[in-house]
């Protein structure tokens, strides 16, 4: 879903750009008040921002799934390794995660010579900011104490089926 037309050379740099950073901040995100871990996990996520540059700079698009890998081992190990029992920054990292997948995808089409379809643009704008919204909603709910019972457990049993069903379903397509 690319428009035709070879892209300006301002755009064919901007958007790697935008990536590369965006995983720089990925990786440096869950390194932010650690001292302990830093080096080890923090070598991780140099890596995946390794893999996600040569990615995008040789290009070799089977980099990318890597690099991101890395980056969410990254941020789960350093969850665990502080003991974090609810991150109120998960919604905000899911967001810059789905950005920077779908930036670095943008910079392999960009590089070829492809513009970015203005609707697709919106359409990952509006995907990122209604899961970060959703997420957040469900971080709240999460972290507000309900009493539990048959009623809720039902709910849940629900709720997994259904997203059981769809992942089905999207399998099949």
């Amino acid at each position: 879903m690319i428009a035709g037309g070879a892209a300006p050379s301002a755009l064919r740099a901007l958007v790697p750009a935008l990536g590369l950073g965006l995983a720089a901040a990925l990786a440096l995100a869950p390194a932010a008040g650690q001292r302990a871990w830093l080096g080890p996990i923090g070598a991780v996520g140099g890596v995946g921002v390794a893999l996600y540059l040569a990615g995008l700079a040789m290009p070799w698009p089977g980099a990318l799934p890597w690099a991101l890998g890395l980056l969410g081992v990254e941020y789960l190990v350093s969850l665990e390794v502080r003991a974090a029992p609810l991150d109120a920054s998960a919604p905000a990292y899911a967001v810059a995660f789905l950005l920077c997948a779908e930036t670095g995808w943008l910079g392999l089409e960009v590089r070829r010579g492809g513009r970015p379809w203005f609707g697709r643009v919106a359409a990952i704008a509006g995907l990122a900011l209604a899961g970060g919204a959703l997420g957040a909603l469900l971080l709240l709910v999460a972290a507000t104490p309900l009493p539990g019972g048959a009623a809720l457990t039902g709910l849940g049993v629900a709720a997994a089926v259904a997203i059981a069903a769809c992942l089905a379903w999207l399998g099949r397509r």
